[in-house]
């Protein structure tokens, strides 16, 4: 069937293709990719440009992917209360103006200032762009749908890298993000066309939970800040001084005290901005944290390897784009099939096998990343990560969107949109935090500077172990997921 039923829809006039759906919903996940993989890859070009140092340069990822952890539930909550359509269209309008203010930057602080108000419009995107397509589903043809974005998500990835490296080898860094402009006014003016109105989910529309959204905003902040403050302990300019171990441990201390306040919160007011009864669903909860450690994974190779190919290997950004290539290929040829068999198949099969598979990728990775480690090895690597995240993504996502009320769909989009922006953040802090942590144990080991060969070979296999274990953990933990009841028809 490749017409999407409206049953659930009452404001909708007619029915509408799959693809027609998808096209206009997915050009919000494709601006929010592309500007992923984009900047991933151009980090040591605004690195070197502005003169700052590769601690310095994670702002520029966790300045976007922090305000997206703080906004993207309310987005959610707001899609719900008000209008999916409309909330969408406001964060595509924001989104393409910052990117714009962006390509005018001439300094970090500025960057990260507008980087800022970038990730405020993607949460408009990423939060309710899954909620629509939910709308206009059924939980038969939702893994297909599902599948399609997931593959737009694909394409992104696919083409930022390489894009990335052409546009910072022979134009200035700023097209990175003025690339945007144009897709996102072409997406406003589609999805005006295409989607029908999307009036609020609940007939009486609810009160703003403030201080829930405050507390969740800060706790998530505060956890992956301090993270990223422990990065800076060897750095003699960081701002905490002799203090930053001190004040990484405070900041942390103040997150799980601000996430108890959450909870408790939650749970004695009339207006909550999540449902906390949501969790007590295997598939909801199960789904939700195990994203978060995939995505926690994937940082590794999106994040720190493209650093290490053009430090150590010496690689120009256009080779460096085409071996992380492979990663978001391999995710594209993957993702409609497991959308696919998600529909069959119980999602607790596929997505351990997804995540058991990225864990050994880990593994050979802290294997066999040497100095001179041969450029189709990083290859494979990124192609297992990639075939590893394309099967975990479509029937996670469909489990967990399958499992929500039909009234909290925006919300546990926002949830499920948050958990793949908490574990893009605590990865790039944790992996700045190990990497940088245990180059500077290898150089009092070994002497020299921290380039070095000798001290950063060592550091990028200590990063690979580790977040191999991370993994691992999330492997066992996606087993104990709830069974999908629609696959019981037999």
């Amino acid at each position: 069937m490749n017409i999407i039923s409206t049953e659930n829809n009452k404001e909708s006039k007619s029915p509408i293709k799959i693809w027609v759906l998808v096209s206009a919903t997915g050009l919000g996940a494709f601006l929010a990719s592309l500007d992923g993989t984009i900047v991933f890859i151009g980090l040591k070009t605004i690195r070197d440009s502005l003169g700052v140092s590769q601690n310095a340069v994670q702002w520029i990822i966790l300045s976007y992917l922090l305000t997206m952890i703080a906004f993207t539930t309310i987005a959610g909550d707001l899609g719900d209360r008000f209008s999916n359509k409309l909330i969408f269209q406001i964060g595509m309008i924001i989104f393409s103006l910052a990117s714009l203010l962006c390509f005018f930057s001439k300094t970090l602080l500025a960057l990260v200032i507008f980087r800022v108000l970038q990730g405020i419009g993607a949460t408009g995107l990423v939060a309710n762009g899954m909620a629509l397509i939910t709308r206009f589903t059924t939980k038969q043809n939702r893994g297909l749908a599902i599948g399609l974005h997931s593959l737009i998500i694909a394409l992104a990835l696919s083409i930022g890298p390489v894009l990335g490296g052409v546009i910072t080898v022979y134009l200035r860094w700023g097209w990175i993000f003025l690339i945007n402009v144009p897709i996102g006014i072409a997406g406003l003016f589609w999805v005006q066309v295409i989607i029908p109105k999307t009036p609020p989910i609940e007939e009486t529309r609810r009160k703003s939970d403030i201080p829930g959204s405050t507390f969740l905003a800060f706790a998530l902040f505060l956890m992956v800040f301090s993270f990223s403050i422990f990065a800076s302990i060897f750095d003699e300019m960081s701002l905490f001084g002799n203090y930053t171990a001190l004040w990484s441990g405070i900041c942390l201390g103040m997150s799980i005290l601000l996430f108890i306040a959450f909870i408790l919160w939650e749970k004695r007011t009339d207006n909550p901005l999540v449902d906390l009864s949501m969790f007590k669903n295997r598939r909801f909860s199960v789904g939700i944290f195990s994203a978060v450690f995939a995505y926690l994974g994937l940082c590794v190779i999106i994040f720190q390897l493209p650093l290490f190919v053009q430090d150590v290997l010496g690689l120009s950004q256009i080779k460096t784009g085409l071996i992380i290539l492979g990663t978001p290929i391999a995710m594209a040829t993957t993702a409609v099939i497991s959308g696919y068999l998600s529909g069959k198949i119980d999602a607790k099969y596929i997505t351990t096998l997804g995540i058991g598979t990225m864990t050994l990728s880990l593994v050979f990775g802290a294997v066999f990343v040497t100095a001179d480690v041969k450029n189709w090895i990083l290859v494979i690597i990124a192609i297992i990560i990639g075939i590893a995240l394309g099967a975990f993504i479509a029937p996670n996502n469909t489990s967990v969107m399958s499992s929500s009320p039909e009234n909290k769909l925006g919300v546990a989009n926002g949830l499920l949109s948050l958990s793949t922006n908490v574990g893009f953040s605590l990865g790039t802090a944790l992996a700045t935090a190990i990497f940088i942590y245990s180059q500077n144990y290898y150089q009092r080991k070994n002497g020299g500077d921290l380039a070095d060969v000798v001290n950063y070979v060592p550091a990028m296999k200590v990063l690979f172990a580790v977040f191999a274990v991370f993994m691992l953990f999330a492997t066992i933990f996606s087993w104990f997921r709830g069974p999908d009841p629609f696959k019981r028809k037999d």
